[in-house]
């Protein structure tokens, strides 16, 4: 939230930094983009990755067919962002969209057979060559609060919670046979996140479980395609710590790692990032790192704070203690890259809006009430503020750290904004917001291009982004080092496209890195 006064001189800085912030980024190219029409305000539109295979993009209309259905219309686009085949499909269903997924040349659409039913459900199989496809119906006999869709070989996955349980169901599309994977639905654990290592097919669940001395820790299970366990492996934290989340690498070779955050008591704030090493199922350690370890935690702090808090810092180390830090942080999952891994997390925070009671109606009862006794908090979303970027090695040794500060992204639901991209020897950071590309680039501890602003490239010349929809805007990758950008606009354009002045899109915009330029 940007803070105006009323005295001359902080208008004028302020404006002098913005423009100098606002420096766009010669190393990030925007070779294609597409544009769908949007007829309806009730148009929506999901994009499914497939690496080199393409896109499939699924549009959900209002055009009702026969029997009720609604229509949607499904379209190919290849990574020219060209459209290879296009296809309306009437989904016999009046369930949302729940789910979507690609492995090894197909993808996948998950629905709710009956939005009223989460036991029967529909996925719709389609490949990048044809618009042929396949329908799977699916029974998962009791109701589950589906979280997670994913596919290993010939195998969906699903992931959610019955009755407030933890479960996992596997079914192969060529016996059609759900099955429950056993060991979850019996204990109240949370799922973290689900896995899966392509090459080996196999699939890793990741889980927070709650110890015997009330601490918390994280569970991992790596299973084949038919849900058959061949690890289980339960960290053990000390018994000072909590692991509070985890993200895992795929089970290669016997080897695996984790990263998160810890923290001793609140299960709301981390205090630092753990490392753990484990060879065929045996940890071999766990290392810690309190926030005031790295040397750019707060890179992203203006200059004279980031000194004051760096000086506080040495104060403590003189008397041989550690300054302490809290935060709330979102873990991705960990990106390998030559034999260095990185972790990434997203640092955010609740905003209420503390309303007086006194002042009218009070949702705990009644009207009125004492002041500040009758406060309440209102909601507004989850605020963004930086991401932390830690690279480490075999041993679990971090080597480099970075932060990328994050500006006027707020949400409702927690997700993952900030996209890393390795390239070579250096690493791209990137997110999406306000029609802009907003970026960094680092090489370890150096920073070889500051933040800067790259506009979403537009079609024609004389495109003027009229409105855009803030809800449905994003930055995701696809394949290499290639990533796509996605959103909503109103375009104007006086020489008229297709002669017409206006047009509202969904578009999807090719987004590459190129490292053989000179960074400005």
């Amino acid at each position: 939230m940007r803070v105006f006064s009323l005295l001359l001189l902080i208008p004028f800085l302020t404006f002098s930094q913005r423009k100098k912030d606002r420096d766009t980024s010669t190393l990030i190219l925007q070779p294609n983009r597409i544009e769908f029409q949007k007829t309806k305000v009730t148009s929506q539109f999901t994009v499914v990755p497939g690496n080199e295979d393409g896109l499939l993009v699924a549009e959900e209309t209002d055009v009702i067919a026969k029997g009720g259905r609604y229509q949607w219309n499904i379209f190919m686009v290849d990574t020219t962002l060209s459209i290879v085949w296009k296809k309306e499909l009437v989904v016999p269903t009046n369930g949302p969209l729940i789910g979507y997924e690609y492995f090894d040349g197909k993808y996948y659409l998950l629905f709710n057979k009956d939005k009223y039913r989460n036991e029967q459900l529909v996925v719709y199989q389609f490949n990048n060559q044809n618009s042929d496809f396949l329908v799977y119906e699916i029974t998962t006999v009791f109701p589950v609060a589906i979280s997670y869709f994913e596919s290993v070989g010939e195998t969906l996955l699903i992931g959610g919670y019955a009755n407030f349980r933890p479960v996992v169901i596997t079914y192969n599309i060529n016996d059609k046979i759900p099955r429950i994977v056993p060991g979850f639905y019996d204990n109240r654990n949370e799922i973290l996140d689900i896995v899966v290592d392509e090459q080996s097919s196999l699939f890793t669940v990741i889980m927070q479980e709650k110890m015997r001395n009330k601490k918390y820790t994280v569970r991992v299970k790596t299973f084949t395609s038919n849900g058959d366990v061949i690890q289980d492996n339960l960290v053990d934290p000390g018994e000072r710590k909590s692991l509070l989340d985890a993200a895992s690498t795929t089970f290669a070779g016997g080897l695996q790692y984790l990263a998160g955050t810890h923290s001793r008591k609140s299960l709301n704030y981390s205090q630092g990032f753990y490392l753990s090493k484990f060879i065929n199922g045996q940890q071999q350690f766990n290392k810690y790192y309190p926030f005031a370890e790295l040397n750019n935690f707060f890179g992203h702090l203006k200059p004279k704070r980031e000194e004051r808090i760096m000086q506080r810092i040495e104060r403590k180390k003189e008397k041989g203690k550690t300054k302490k830090f809290s935060y709330r942080l979102l873990v991705h999952d960990i990106l390998e890259k030559d034999g260095e891994y990185i972790m990434i997390a997203e640092a955010y925070y609740p905003r209420y809006n503390h309303t007086s009671a006194a002042s009218g109606f009070n949702p705990l009862g009644g009207f009125g009430g004492p002041p500040g006794l009758g406060s309440n908090p209102y909601f507004l979303g989850y605020k963004y503020t930086h991401a932390v970027v830690i690279g480490f090695d075999f041993n679990c040794n971090i080597i480099w750290d970075q932060t990328f500060k994050i500006e006027d992204i707020q949400t409702f639901s927690l997700d993952e904004h900030v996209v890393v991209s390795a390239a070579g020897e250096q690493v791209v950071l990137m997110y999406l917001e306000e029609n802009e590309i907003r970026s960094k680039v680092v090489k370890g501890n150096e920073i070889v291009e500051g933040r800067t602003f790259n506009p979403i490239k537009l079609s024609f010349q004389n495109d003027e982004v009229r409105s855009k929809n803030p809800d449905v805007e994003g930055l995701e990758k696809w394949y290499d080092e290639t990533l796509f950008a996605y959103g909503e606009q109103n375009i104007y354009n006086g020489n008229g496209v297709g002669q017409k002045n206006n047009r509202r899109v969904f578009y999807i915009n090719k987004i590459q890195y190129n490292s053989g330029l000179e960074p400005n």
